[in-house]
């Protein structure tokens, strides 16, 4: 196979081998006319010479017989013929010797003086035809003595009108042998450049045939191929379609998507199915490849989590794209049970701080009862027993509160993947741990820097667990840390701001970090800093999935004298409406 370079300089070369050509047939076919008409206007020209000498001559012998006649019979009509005939002779004269025509008779420049001394001679005679004449015989003899006169005049006209007619023979032999040598070299120079340019065309068409050969293999080949490509999306068990990017437009759909949609590729449903892998897809790192992580709701009310890769396909001769996705709903499920039994491990883990932040709130309910009933037995029933049912009253709304955390984080998750407020899921796992944090005596310093009703797209009980893993991570550490050096204060910072269209959310603490042999492995499942039975391992590597099926990325490092968890996040709307951060 030639290379790129290569077929540009054949074409190039060709296209001047053409050009050339045609530019030498046209040059031949140009001198070949140009020569004709120079022949045709030589041939015109003697042809002239030696007509101009027969008028000269035939006008000589004309005005002679009309002097003859004037002669013997001088009447006004014979002198206007004679003044006419000498007119004629007298214009004639000056073409002999003053025209193109003329120069080319042989000798012509001897004749020259003599031609122009007759011609004034002859004016002479006109302008003495002006007068008139003397009566007869006066007439007669005047008459006579022009005709005399003007004798010389027809003998050179004669000789020069024999030198016309030689030269004209010999000119027109020249003239026949030139046109036989010079028609020659252009109608061969004409010939060969007409063979070069069939033969030129020749092979040029013997080249295209070829290439056109190989088109045709080549597009046999491809469909063979894109063939045998269908085949083997059938025969996958994953669902794969090929669809338009500008109208979404589902082009071919194997079996498996086929069932998953449950509708012809002409419904709204596929179309729902690829605009939804498209706004969750982002860029991989195989060039245009994006994947994708996804919940598709079936016609059969069932959830499908889909998860794979939007890349470029060349379909039927198009550039289309082709959507390949994994049904890991099995797979899911079993993620879902494993984050639940984390779930219900960090609320073992809590159990004592819960029931303790539970103890305080009934202590006070029960110290409020007991006053409450003492001053009933001393018949007291206004404000000081309001105000002892109000501190009971409040203290129910906080034992409410607790529980509330606690049924909310210990509840099943769903697999919708729907836009939320951020602000309001960082806020509410705070507020699940704040209470332990206060009894530890950690401060809490917390900025917020996006607005409240900024939106990301996931599932909002699974993220505020991923908050609520690293917020109990950071308060096992910071006890430890309190433990061992009680007169540094224990800090969590939660900080939050907007980045290139992303918001980012950083949880840093002063603990003392992780140690550096586990941080590179820190999400990787069962990998744990707390001691032998406290900790599952779990709870990381499920937070790096729950970012990650957000189109997120989390990362953890060490600052300063503690450990920061960075979490990204793309955002899903710039707002949401006051109904939805609600």
């Amino acid at each position: 196979m030639l290379s790129k370079k290569a077929k540009i300089a054949h074409k190039l070369l060709a296209g001047a081998l053409v050009v050339t050509t045609l530019g030498l047939f046209i040059a031949t076919g140009m001198l070949y006319l140009r020569q004709a008409e120079q022949r045709q206007l030589l041939a015109t020209s003697i042809r002239s010479s030696g007509w101009i000498a027969y008028q000269a001559q035939l006008e000589y012998v004309k005005t002679t017989a009309t002097l003859d006649i004037a002669r013997d019979d001088p009447s006004p009509r014979i002198i206007d013929q004679l003044e006419l005939r000498l007119e004629l002779l007298a214009s004639r004269l000056p073409l002999l010797y003053a025209s193109e025509e003329g120069r080319l008779i042989a000798g012509i420049d001897a004749f020259a003086p003599a031609l122009k001394d007759y011609r004034t001679r002859i004016e002479t005679y006109l302008r003495r035809l002006e007068d008139p004449l003397p009566p007869p015989p006066k007439s007669g003899r005047l008459i006579s003595q022009w005709r005399s006169e003007l004798v010389p005049l027809g003998r050179n006209l004669q000789t020069i009108l024999e030198a016309a007619v030689v030269d004209n023979d010999e000119i027109n032999r020249r003239e026949a042998a030139l046109s036989k040598e010079t028609a020659a070299l252009p109608l061969a120079l004409m010939f060969i450049s007409g063979g070069g340019l069939v033969l030129l065309l020749f092979v040029q068409a013997r080249r295209d045939r070829r290439r056109l050969h190989d088109v045709l293999e080549a597009r046999r080949a491809q469909i063979e191929v894109e063939t045998s490509f269908e085949k083997t999306m059938q025969a996958m068990p994953f669902v794969a379609l090929i669809f338009d990017p500008d109208t979404h437009e589902v082009k071919f759909a194997n079996d498996e998507a086929i069932e998953l949609v449950g509708a012809s590729l002409a419904h709204p449903d596929w179309t729902r199915l690829i605009r939804s892998a498209i706004d969750v897809s982002k860029t991989s790192d195989q060039g245009d490849t994006r994947t994708t992580i996804l919940s598709f709701g079936r016609r059969d009310g069932e959830i499908s989590s889909l998860r794979g890769t939007i890349s470029p396909a060349r379909w039927r001769g198009r550039r289309l794209r082709m959507l390949a996705l994994a049904d890991v709903t099995k797979l899911r499920d079993a993620e879902l049970k494993v984050m639940q039994a984390a779930k219900l491990a960090t609320l073992g883990e809590m159990a004592t701080a819960i029931a303790h932040e539970t103890n305080q709130p009934l202590a006070v309910i029960r110290l409020a009862i007991a006053n409450a009933r003492r001053l009933l037995e001393h018949g007291e029933t206004g404000e000081a027993l309001a105000a002892k049912l109000t501190r009971i009253s409040d203290q129910v709304e906080r034992v409410k509160r607790i529980t509330d955390q606690v049924r909310r984080y210990g509840r099943l998750t769903s697999q919708q993947c729907e836009p939320f407020a951020l602000h309001d899921a960082v806020q509410l796992a705070i507020g699940f741990v704040a209470e332990q944090y206060r009894a530890a005596g950690i401060r809490l310093d917390i900025d917020l820097d996006f607005a409240t009703d900024l939106a990301v797209a996931g599932e909002q009980t699974m993220f505020e667990q991923v908050i609520v893993n690293i917020l109990v991570n950071a308060r096992d550490a910071l006890d430890a840390l309190h433990d061992r050096d009680t007169d540094r204060t224990p800090v969590l910072q939660v900080r939050g701001w907007m980045k290139s269209g992303s918001v980012v959310l950083e949880l840093e603490d002063n603990g003392g970090g992780i140690p550096e042999e586990i941080i590179a492995h820190l999400f990787d499942p069962f990998v744990t800093t707390k001691p032998v039975g406290k900790g599952t391992g779990l709870g990381l590597s499920m937070a790096r999935n729950i970012v990650r099926d957000m189109n997120g990325d989390i990362a953890a490092r060490n600052v300063r004298s503690g450990a920061c968890f960075t979490i990204r996040l793309p955002v899903a709307s710039q707002t949401l409406s006051l109904e939805e951060a609600a």
